[in-house]
């Protein structure tokens, strides 16, 4: 009689395991199929400095990630909204990894038969090009080919362009290295978007490509109009009304982690991006091209 206990016991427990087991599989095979899809996210806003109708693509954080075949899927997508510029505001790459250069590169490559590109430093790009590090030579060789494709590259740089008769103010900022770091809330210095980029630009429509949302307040009060951010990934795993959990440097809670924000009367664009590296996982955080529609 007292041996029936112990069979029982082992007969429940491998239910439980094969079921965690099937429950561990179905979870591998959704996020496979969940980080096989992307959206294309619209924003609609307007701006007395601007006469027509601007349609700008933001390309962030694709880390060498493919979609369908050598990204055709994502360049299609992106050729069809016929945006009037492209903005990449940082991490084409993984720092740690050579062999994603070359993903990177064609993207550029792909992009730039779509529409002007420019770019701005995430700190995936930092680490190599700031400090010498085992993969900084490859990556300035990255760096030089996917410059004559015709990619503007603004490292702490303001360009005035024209793009269908509309004169913008575009500007690419690349913040110190020790704002990335993990755990920990590092202030930006004191003056330092003056010193980076000099004054704003009033007249036309400044419009600012920082990686790290995370000082959207110190954009917003240098006077950029519209400001476009990456880094956060969407928080990885978000909540409806809540937002998301941790943001890649570590940290709870993440006030600017993804979507359309009005601060100080200025407009931040954080995009949930498009790749991951490290923890690849998104939960209720879909992957996504921004599309800024400005009136």
């Amino acid at each position: 009689m007292l041996g029936i206990f112990p069979r029982m016991w082992y007969a429940v427990s491998m239910k439980k395991i094969k079921g965690l087991c099937l429950a561990a599989a179905g979870y591998l095979l959704w996020q496979k199929w969940e980080l096989e899809k992307f959206n294309i996210t619209t924003y609609r806003s307007k701006s007395p400095k601007i006469k027509g109708h601007l349609k700008i693509a933001v390309v962030a954080d694709l880390h060498a990630h493919e979609y369908g075949n050598k990204n055709d899927s994502l360049f299609q997508r992106i050729k069809a909204e016929k945006p009037d510029l492209i903005l990449v505001p940082g991490d084409m790459i993984i720092s740690k990894y050579t062999e994603t250069f070359p993903v990177a590169y064609h993207a550029f490559e792909e992009l730039v038969k779509i529409a002007p590109v420019y770019f701005s430093y995430g700190n995936h790009e930092s680490r190599v090009s700031k400090v010498t590090v085992r993969q900084t030579g490859a990556y300035l060789k990255y760096e030089e080919k996917v410059r004559r494709l015709g990619v503007h590259f603004l490292r702490n740089e303001t360009e005035l362009i024209e793009v269908k008769g509309e004169k913008i103010a575009l500007s690419g900022l690349e913040i110190p290295l020790k704002c990335y770091a993990k755990g920990e809330r590092v202030l930006l210095p004191e003056g330092f978007m003056q010193e980076a980029l000099g004054e704003p630009e009033e007249k036309y429509l400044q419009i600012l490509m920082a990686h790290n949302p995370m000082y959207a307040k110190e954009y917003a009060r240098w006077g950029a109009d519209i400001t476009v951010c990456g880094h956060t990934h969407g928080g990885l795993v978000r909540f409806p009304k809540i937002g998301s959990i941790l943001s890649p440097q570590l940290l709870l809670f993440p006030k600017y982690d993804g979507g359309a924000y009005e601060v100080f009367g200025k407009k931040i664009y954080v995009s949930k991006g498009l790749g991951t590296h490290t923890f690849h996982i998104r939960i209720l955080n879909r992957a996504e091209v921004l599309l800024l529609e400005i009136n």
